[in-house]
Order: structure tokens, then C-alpha cells, then sequence
């Protein structure tokens, strides 16, 4: 290498520095914030997923799925539609949230996905409304340097809705990017996991996660879910998808 950085090298540097100075001197809630700003999903997002369901006895099972968002001035509403085992073809979990209010009509939120120890609370995506963020001690994972927040339910309903007490939130310091949470229960025992796995830029450069892995530290279920395809496009999530959904409001 040059003696001399580049002029390119040296200003991402100095780039990265002042981000993370700045950063350093936000609240929690303003790190959450800046880091779902950084990290928002495109307007359109089509997805096909693969479930890998394991217990403790170390026994598999493999689901599939279709996925269909759409987020816009109006809201965000979200399907996720079964398509194996046959048995299981066309169930659905649908959840539907406006812009102004945050209203929220669909699935439960602490409902599981298609038998996973995933819940449907797991896969709306940060709802900052619902919670406070305090910051706790930094800390690194894989060597990595993090940002650590205390995500509190803002009232007892959401704790009710959502079944835990408390999440760990780590953000890179780098980029914000979600890497791992942790759930504790109503006497701070850590009781599950989601890790970010395989984080890969899109088109736009943001970083998406091919694989979020759920562990239930309590009886031992694994959940791996897995991205097989993505596709931003206005064309693979038509209207007309979430016309007709059994169950929806």
C-alpha cells in the first residue's frame, strides 16, 4: 500500500470517524430511529423463503413461503403465504399498518409463524412507537464494535401483545445495521435469540440479511429462516395479492 493514503481512502475514513463520533452522542431512541432511516425497506418487496424448523431432539422441518410487502405514504402491509408442505398451501398471515396512526389489523402479534418460534411480532420490523430506547454498554460481537439498546414496552398492553419484557438491540457502529436481539422475560432471563445472518447490499447498497436464525433458549427450538430469492419490484407485489385473504379484515 501507498505510504500515502488516497484521497477516496482517506475521506471514507474521516467519512466513518464522524459518523460514529455523532452517533456516540445519541439516545437510544435516536440511534433506533437513524437506524431504521438507513435501513428502510424499498417500496416493494417480493420474497421466497425457506423455514428450517429443528427441536431439541434435533428432529427437521422444512417450509416454504412466498412473501409480499408494500410500504408507502399510506402504511406498510405485509403477507407471507405458505406454499409447502401441500397440506399447508395458501395459509396465510397477513398484518396491515397505516401511516398516520400506526392502527394495526391482522394477524397477532405474538402468533407464531406457520409453527416456527418465530412470532408475527418478530417479522413486522421495529415499531419505535411501541417502545422506549435506552442505551446501554457498548459491545462487540465477532469483533465488531456495537451499539447496545434496551428496547422497553411503552405500556403493559404492548408487553401483553408482544409476550416479553425487554430486548437487547445490537447495531454495528459502522452502519446501524440490526446484528443481533436478545428477549428477556419478566425476570430478565435471556430467553430467545434472532440473529442477522449473511448481510449482502442490494441495489441501493443497504444491507439485507439472507438468513435470520430464532433460538428458544428455553426448550431448545431453532428456527432458520432463509431468503432464497428477493426482488424489488412493483410487478411481483400487485394489489390484486392482497385482495381476497382469508381471515383479513
Amino acid at each position: 500500500m501507498n505510504r500515502l493514503m488516497k484521497p477516496a481512502a482517506l475521506a471514507l475514513l474521516l467519512l466513518t470517524a464522524g459518523l460514529a463520533t455523532t452517533a456516540r452522542s445519541q439516545s437510544g431512541r435516536e440511534l433506533m430511529e437513524e437506524s431504521l432511516r438507513r435501513h428502510a425497506p424499498p417500496a416493494s418487496v417480493y420474497e421466497e423463503q425457506t423455514l428450517v424448523l429443528s427441536d431439541s431432539q434435533g428432529r427437521y422441518t422444512v417450509r416454504t413461503a412466498r412473501r409480499y410487502a408494500r410500504h408507502d405514504a399510506n402504511g406498510n402491509t405485509d403477507l407471507l403465504v405458505m406454499e409447502t408442505p401441500a397440506e399447508s398451501r395458501g395459509t396465510a398471515i397477513y398484518v396491515d399498518r397505516d401511516a398516520s396512526g400506526g392502527t394495526r389489523r391482522g394477524a397477532a402479534a405474538s402468533s407464531p409463524v406457520f409453527g416456527s418460534n418465530f412470532s408475527v411480532a418478530d417479522l413486522e420490523g421495529e415499531q419505535v412507537r411501541s417502545f422506549t430506547y435506552e442505551r446501554d454498554d457498548d459491545h462487540d460481537l465477532d469483533r465488531v464494535p456495537h451499539f447496545v439498546l434496551r428496547a422497553l414496552p411503552a405500556d403493559e398492553s404492548i408487553a401483553r401483545a408482544t409476550e416479553y419484557r425487554e430486548r437487547r438491540i445490537y447495531l454495528r457502529k459502522d452502519n446501524l445495521f440490526t446484528s443481533r436481539i436478545d428477549y428477556r422475560d419478566s425476570e430478565g432471563r435471556l430467553a430467545r435469540r434472532q440473529t442477522f445472518r449473511d448481510p449482502r447490499p442490494d441495489e441501493s447498497g443497504i444491507w439485507r440479511p439472507d438468513m435470520i436464525l430464532m433460538e428458544d433458549l428455553r426448550d431448545g427450538r431453532r428456527t432458520l429462516l432463509k431468503v432464497e430469492r428477493r426482488v424489488h419490484s412493483p410487478d411481483y407485489v400487485p394489489a390484486a395479492v392482497f385482495a381476497a385473504i382469508p381471515g383479513k379484515p
